[in-house]
């Protein structure tokens, strides 16, 4: 049981929401691409270790830095950040596994998941021009977010270990 537990509050509700969406939804996107699966798709899982790194940048932060009770980004100079960002990467990302446009070895089965709730799909739909440039527009934010909240992170970690209290080492040998 730690000594001092820090209040719950409203604030705290919103990170630890914040938290749980950023660590939930590249997984969900993933689930949303799933059903317009192609060669991109392939792609990713080849690439896995490449995207496994970027998923444990998403991770690595909300679970450290938010979710922990004494996590680096809960004091009050970057809680209303880490929060924004992690929304931020989090919308990004789910806008991105719905409106990227993937195919397989046919012209018909070129399309997005969006496209195919829509009905619209092969290579002259113009549902798949306005998904791809709306998918473009959503890797902004998707990876802005991303970085801006590993840098928080680090900021916050690098503060936190600024305001350390400094303890000098004993003097050995003297008297």
């Amino acid at each position: 049981m730690h000594p001092n537990p820090p209040e719950r509050g409203h604030d705290d509700a919103a990170l630890v929401t914040a938290a749980w969406v950023a660590i939930l939804a590249p997984l969900v996107a993933i689930a949303l691409k799933l059903p317009t699966g192609g060669w991109l798709l392939v792609g990713m899982v080849f690439s896995f270790p490449i995207w496994l790194i970027g998923y444990a940048a998403v991770v690595v932060p909300a679970a450290v830095g938010m979710l922990r009770r004494r996590g680096s980004l809960r004091g009050p100079g970057h809680r209303t950040r880490a929060i924004i960002w992690s929304w931020l990467t989090s919308i990004g990302v789910l806008i991105v596994g719905l409106t990227v446009v993937d195919g397989g070895d046919t012209s018909e089965s070129v399309a997005s998941t969006l496209g195919l709730m829509l009905g619209s799909t092969g290579t002259d739909s113009p549902v798949n021009d306005v998904s791809a440039v709306i998918a473009m527009v959503a890797a902004i934010p998707w990876l802005g977010g991303l970085l801006a909240l590993l840098v928080e992170w680090m900021v916050s970690l690098a503060r936190r270990r600024a305001e350390a209290p400094r303890v000098a080492p004993p003097v050995v040998g003297r008297q």
